[in-house]
């Protein structure tokens, strides 16, 4: 097979997981998971243990499921060759060679193949001789319509434990399963779910379960949880369009209420994994809540289902939160409401009865205010004498403390008054001392500044002669420098030559006849080129 038909058949076997444990198919595997696995073609747990998505506790649960599915479908090629699209096409006659023959092993594995197609199948029957032996069980599912056709089925592990009680001779019901044939050629549905049918079968399957949960101690009054008196911050787990969290809401009043809301499926093949789903959210997430709600509108056995399951009644028990449940109308009574820590027949009366709490609790301390009042007035009362009189003792012994105050203050006033006169004369005679070697400082300064002006008319004089000494060198010296300057040689009509290396030429010897010289006047200069020296 190829890795499109693989993915096809694990994609089928996760949807019969899913239904088998009443989860959502995400919940078994991702696409992705399944595509990986599909492309590596894994041949142990431990390839297993190496696809993302498959974790040790997957590969446990699953993991020979799948690696079955996986070997059987590559064992043989005739087998495909018979199947196709899901279809058994047998090839003409006129075709046929000895390749085309199978062994009783392939061609059981061909009828599996073409009947693992059909996927999860829903049949309605009665049940009949069940046998059950400890962890699993046979039986014998019967057309309704009592003719003589039936189907053997086989129930087991976690489906047993939740299916169990419902396996009474003549009970109408549906089973889920995926149809297989044995070794030995005997055909079997694998079966996943059994749900009654009719409100006689409902009722007797309600009654067996109730039995059942009973005697495993859910409904016992010391197992439940308390009520916490404040209730302040609420889980509430109902659907999201139906009428029950409407009265819900409108019943619990504006009283300062925090709820926290899930929607749940409360009817239909998912509800049972959507409810017991919200539970485990919310015991899980939101450590701050109080209590949870779960709540519906009434309806028919048929319509309340999923509120008498197995499932749900062991996430009610298991639940770390008190759970409040309002199912139904008066007469109704479902699996979760006896599990609950507290049922009420409506989701009116649920809300009710939290309305009433949180009314008491405010009535209650209103009460305890007026009589904390009548009693401080009361005490105030009987002490009021004594009050006074501790007052007037008060008073006594207030006076009595000022005046001998009043005596230590004047005396020491009196010794403060002495001293600070002791203090302003030392401090006068400090300023007379101060002013007098402020003026002689003042003076000090005076005769300074006097002396630094007649050195600083001294030094501008020295100055002023320096410099007028060094104009009159400096012009004498510019006389001599003029004489000595080039240029007024060469304003009289002398010249500069020059040989090519910018060497003044002062003899013929350094010049050779073809070179070239260069002469410079006052103004300009001439480039000449030697044809005759004269030594």
């Amino acid at each position: 097979m190829n890795q499109a038909e693989i993915l096809e058949l694990l994609k089928t076997k996760r949807k019969e997981i899913a239904e088998r444990e009443s989860k959502q198919l995400f919940m078994i595997f991702h696409n992705s998971t399944l595509e990986e696995t599909a492309g590596i073609m894994p041949k142990t747990e431990d390839d297993l243990k190496k696809i993302k998505g498959w974790g040790g506790r997957k590969v446990e649960k699953y993991g020979k499921e799948i690696l079955s599915l996986i070997n059987n479908a590559g064992k043989s090629d005739k087998i495909d060759s018979y199947i196709k699209g899901g279809n058994i096409l047998v090839k003409a006659a006129k075709t046929k060679s000895e390749n085309d023959i199978l062994s009783v092993a392939e061609f059981l594995r061909l009828i599996n193949r073409a009947v693992y197609q059909l996927g999860v199948v829903k049949v309605q029957g009665e049940i009949s001789d069940a046998e059950q032996r400890g962890r699993y069980a046979f039986f014998n599912l019967k057309d309704s319509s009592g003719n003589d056709y039936g189907v053997n089925c086989f129930l087991g592990g976690e489906s047993y434990k939740l299916s169990s009680h419902l396996l009474d001779e003549g009970l109408e019901v549906v089973i889920y399963g995926r149809p297989s044939v044995y070794k030995n050629g005997k055909f079997s549905v694998q079966v996943s779910r059994i749900e009654p049918i009719g409100e006689g079968a409902l009722r007797k399957a309600f009654d067996a379960l109730k039995k059942k949960l009973e005697a495993k101690g859910y409904f016992r009054e010391e197992r439940k949880r308390l009520l916490p008196q404040f209730i302040r911050h609420i889980g509430l787990i109902t659907s999201e369009s139906g009428a029950a969290i409407t009265d819900f809401r409108k019943n619990l009043g504006e009283l300062g209420f925090k709820i926290s809301f899930i929607d749940a499926r409360v009817e239909g093949d998912f509800a049972e994994e959507s409810i017991t789903g919200a539970i485990e959210i919310f015991n899980k997430s939101c450590l701050n809540l109080d209590i949870l709600v779960l709540i519906r509108g009434g309806g028919g056995l048929e319509n309340l289902k999923a509120f008498n399951s197995e499932k749900v009644a062991g996430a009610i028990v298991s639940s770390r939160l008190p759970i409040i449940t309002g199912i139904g109308h008066e007469k109704d009574e479902t699996i979760a409401g006896y599990a609950a820590d507290k049922n009420f027949s409506t989701p009116t009366a649920t809300a009710v009865f939290i309305k009433n709490g949180r009314e008491n609790i405010i009535a209650g301390v209103e009460i305890y205010f007026d009589n904390m009042v009548s009693l401080m007035d009361g005490i105030l009362e009987s002490k009021k004498d004594l009050i006074d009189y501790k007052t007037k003792d008060l008073e006594t012994v207030f006076a009595n403390i000022i005046s001998r105050c009043q005596f230590t203050l004047s005396k020491l006033a009196e010794r403060a008054h002495n001293g600070l006169n002791k203090v302003f004369n030392e401090f006068k005679v400090l300023e007379y001392n101060f002013l007098r070697a402020a003026h002689r400082q003042e003076n000090i300064i005076k005769n300074k500044l006097y002396r630094i002006d007649i050195l600083d008319q001294k030094c501008f004089s020295i100055t002023e002669g320096r410099y007028n000494d060094s104009q009159k060198r400096l012009k004498i010296a510019e006389v001599v420098l003029l004489a000595l300057n080039p240029e007024s040689i060469l304003r009289k009509g002398y010249s500069i030559t020059y040989t090519k290396d910018r060497k003044v030429l002062k003899e013929p010897k350094y010049i050779k006849t073809g070179e070239k010289i260069f002469t410079k006047l006052y103004k300009g200069k001439i480039t000449s080129r030697v044809e005759e020296v004269e030594n």
